[in-house]
């Protein structure tokens, strides 16, 4: 990858259109120089005559500041190269965008970094340059990962292989690094065996000799195999891979680049971790303090966060709190540094923005191919009357310019109303399909579950004989509490799946609840009534839930400790205000003295929650609870 990436550098720098032939030789002199780069730099930067060398200047002090670690100076002129190369070498303009990208990625700036990708790859969909295309995604992937969203992160990473793979002359350093972001997006992602899939298929396309150049493969399987707590083969690899990285990432005058520092401090991080988990404390020390060391030259924020995470693991394993403590301290202020939900939301607007961009082109490019069909009709129309009728030729022309004026305001018109109904579309839409998925998960996910763990205690009480009536009862009473949260699961799902909610849709739902109810306790008479003015009245999901909930839990409460015969739920118009009344004939209970428990405060809280009034009054004759919206 080192080597592509000087090739690529050198090549941009011969092909970039300047009259300058001094200033390319003594900028390539520069870039590749270890001792003289600065001194060959400053005669450059005297050569300089036009923009584009100007350009070229820039964008070479941009690519070596990257490329040995000078972080801010990378960024500083990464940004002046840009605003040259806009409307100027492409190429150079996308390995810009590249090595800003890779910059803000070190430093845990996703944001910043998952923007320049995006403009990177902007450009290179607009010059179809899939190769780039697929580098961009592959940045997004490593960025996705470092800021620990890994769905996305394996989802950009598969978009660089299927370009890649797509290309007629396939690069294996491109390919293996697409399969690099998606194995690494998955390991972390607590899915192994397909982390050592993508990781495996590397071997497909480096053999022999040629794996010498995959270090950061073998370290990274290294890594799944340590998370399977398989330690004596994941050191295996790692080692292999510490010695593969000291070849590959420093010249022949021992010099070192960023990568060297990077990979090296992965490397020691995972070793030091095998030894503290094989509790060899003494090695485990040794191996951290070289850990911390290439972590602190490598400048990169994930590595720093990693290691503190590992080491406070390690002293804590080995009671040493004090130090414990003070990694967990710099591991929260890196993690805290780098996610927040501001940025999170920031990365989903990038995104957005993104998508809408290519949404809008494409329906222009449409547009614009549908009147250009529009257009060579009339001409043909116009041509074929001036030919046949000269006579009428100039009213027609001028009722045609009179028509296309019209229709072109009237075309206006419906675009902007077109753009704007599918803006509202398209946000609803949004919503709607973020709380399915979100319904579909907790139907899917901890319905499953909560349906496993029913089943499996039906199955433990039938396939054994239980003798001991205690724990038959505790079997029952987990199959029972499971159950009863599987109905609270599927209440909430309604709720979610309805943008709007009536009280007749209530009154459905609290029926539904009250036939439950009356399966337990059929001696109970309900009676519920909405008046007929209120049965259309909506509520928002929330609000509909917290209503439906406070009367679910005032009648739970009638049953289980009133010893009520009657319940009485009505909902009524007062004033200009909507009164709910749950009432019982049951014992009652004092107010003064009785202690609160979750289900009165939560009744409270969730009618605190839509602005309504809870008031609750209760005798030795019964008990009312009554909600004022």
């Amino acid at each position: 990858m080192k080597n592509f990436y000087y090739f690529t550098i050198i090549v941009l720098l011969f092909s970039s259109e300047t009259n300058a032939q001094d200033i390319k030789k003594t900028l390539i002199k520069a870039f590749t120089s270890q001792d003289s780069s600065d001194y060959y730099f400053k005669i450059a930067k005297k050569n300089i005559k036009t923009p584009a060398d100007e350009a070229q200047y820039y964008f070479c002090k941009n690519a070596r500041c990257c490329d040995y670690n000078q972080l801010d100076s990378s960024i500083v002129y990464g940004e002046r190269a840009e605003k040259l190369l806009l409307n100027g070498d492409v190429n150079s303009l996308l390995t810009v965008y590249n090595n800003l990208s890779k910059v803000y990625r070190k430093q845990g700036q996703y944001d910043k970094a998952i923007q320049y990708s995006l403009k990177g790859m902007r450009v290179a969909e607009k010059e179809k340059n899939y190769n780039w295309t697929a580098y961009f995604n592959a940045n997004l992937s490593f960025i996705y990962h470092d800021f620990e969203s890994y769905q996305k992160g394996v989802f950009y990473g598969k978009k660089a292989l299927k370009y890649w793979l797509s290309l007629e002359k396939k690069n294996p350093d491109m390919i293996s690094n697409a399969l690099n972001a998606i194995a690494i997006n998955f390991d972390d992602w607590n899915r192994p065996d397909s982390a050592l899939y993508y990781h495996k298929k590397v071997f497909k396309y480096y053999k022999g000799k040629d794996t010498l150049y995959i270090g950061e493969t073998y370290n990274n399987i290294g890594n799944t195999l340590l998370k399977q707590k398989k330690y004596k083969e994941a050191k295996k690899w790692i080692s292999i891979a510490l010695k593969i990285n000291d070849k590959n990432f420093t010249d022949n005058n021992g010099v070192k680049d960023a990568n060297y520092y990077y990979e090296r401090a992965t490397n020691y991080t995972n070793l030091a971790t095998i030894a503290y988990e094989l509790d060899d404390f003494e090695e485990a020390e040794k191996l951290f303090g070289k850990a911390y060391l290439y972590a602190k030259k490598s400048d990169n924020a994930e590595k720093l966060r990693d290691f503190y995470y590992q080491r406070a693991k390690f002293n804590k394993k080995r009671n040493n709190l004090s130090k414990a403590v003070q990694d967990q301290e710099n591991y929260i202020k890196i993690r805290d540094s780098v996610f927040d939900v501001e940025r999170a939301q920031t990365f989903s607007e990038l995104e957005a923005k993104y998508q809408n961009e290519k949404k809008e082109k494409q329906l222009l490019q449409s547009k614009s191919e549908i009147r250009e069909r529009e257009i060579e009709i009339e001409n043909k129309n116009t041509q074929f009357l001036i030919l046949g009728l000269i006579s009428l030729a100039l009213l027609c022309i001028i009722y045609l310019v009179y028509r296309q004026q019209k229709m072109k305001i009237k075309q206006q018109e419906q675009e902007f109303e077109l753009k704007s109904a599918i803006a509202k579309i398209e946000t609803q839409n949004k919503l709607q399909e973020q709380r399915l998925a979100i319904s579909r998960d907790l139907h899917d996910n901890i319905g499953s579950q909560l349906t496993f763990i029913i089943s499996s205690v039906d199955n433990i009480k039938y396939a054994f004989d239980i003798q001991n009536a205690k724990l038959d009862r505790k079997l029952s009473g987990i199959s029972d509490f499971a159950k009863a949260t599987i109905i609270e699961l599927r209440d909430t799902i309604w709720a979610m799946n309805k943008n709007q909610i009536t009280f007749e849709d209530l009154q459905t739902r609290i029926h539904n609840f009250i036939d439950k109810a009356k399966e337990v306790k059929n001696e109970i008479q309900f009676n519920f009534t909405v008046g007929a003015e209120l049965k259309d009245l909506q509520f928002s999901s929330i609000e509909g839930m917290n209503i439906y909930r406070t009367i679910q839990e005032a009648i739970n409460n009638s049953i289980k400790y009133a010893e009520a015969k009657k319940i009485d739920i009505q909902v009524e118009k007062v004033a200009n205000k909507i009164q709910i009344a749950v009432s019982d004939d049951g014992k009652g209970f004092d107010l003064n003295t009785v202690e609160k428990g979750n289900g009165l405060l939560n009744m409270q809280k969730r009618i605190d929650e839509i602005h309504g009034e809870l008031d609750i009054q209760s005798s030795a004759n019964g008990t009312k609870i009554t909600i004022l919206l």
